[in-house]
């Protein structure tokens, strides 16, 4: 199924282990509190790439869980830290006038935000839908989407297609996280 975007990956040199099974995606997500989207436990099923900047997802050592846990968790602390400095989204509704208020329904709605799964170094997508997520570049609050989908963006990592190429009509809206780029 993944076979052309495996065949980039491998003349990039990425590495590979077998795909999880049924069992190891299963325990990921309970491990994880996290829900794969269909086409990343696809992906995940038939490889898994290794190698720096990639995660393990098979290893459940003390040290890899706590910290995958801690990735899962940056960008959510990196909005916490930082609420002053994000635009209220006319998405929201009406802004409050008191900045307090304004952090506390920012707050409010990054409590019900998606999780977001690490892919490759800081890149991520929500675990919100099925299939076809976006992918996000987050470092701090500088997001920008980084693919409209897992094989896209693995073109734009790559090198096969260039940021200017990605098709911002053809990427799904996320919870939140479309809102603060």
């Amino acid at each position: 199924m993944y076979s052309n975007l495996i065949n980039k990956l491998k003349e990039k040199n990425i590495n590979f282990k077998k795909g999880l099974d049924n069992n190891e995606l299963n325990e990921v997500e309970s491990v994880y509190n996290v829900k794969f989207p269909i086409d990343l436990k696809e992906f995940y099923a038939e490889v898994l790439p290794v190698g720096e900047g990639f995660y393990n997802w098979r290893d459940f050592s003390k040290i890899n869980v706590n910290n995958i846990k801690r990735v899962l968790d940056r960008p959510f602390q990196n909005v916490k830290d930082d609420l002053s400095n994000i635009v209220w989204n006319e998405n929201w509704g009406n802004s409050p006038e008191d900045s307090k208020e304004i952090s506390k329904c920012i707050m409010r709605l990054l409590e019900k935000a998606p999780k977001l799964i690490p892919i490759y170094k800081h890149r991520y997508m929500a675990s919100q839908y099925n299939s076809s997520n976006p992918i996000f570049s987050i470092y701090g609050l500088d997001i920008i989407y980084y693919g409209e989908n897992l094989e896209q963006y693995f073109d734009l990592e790559l090198r096969y297609k260039k940021h200017s190429e990605i098709d911002y009509n053809n990427i799904r809206k996320i919870d939140f996280w479309s809102d603060i780029l």
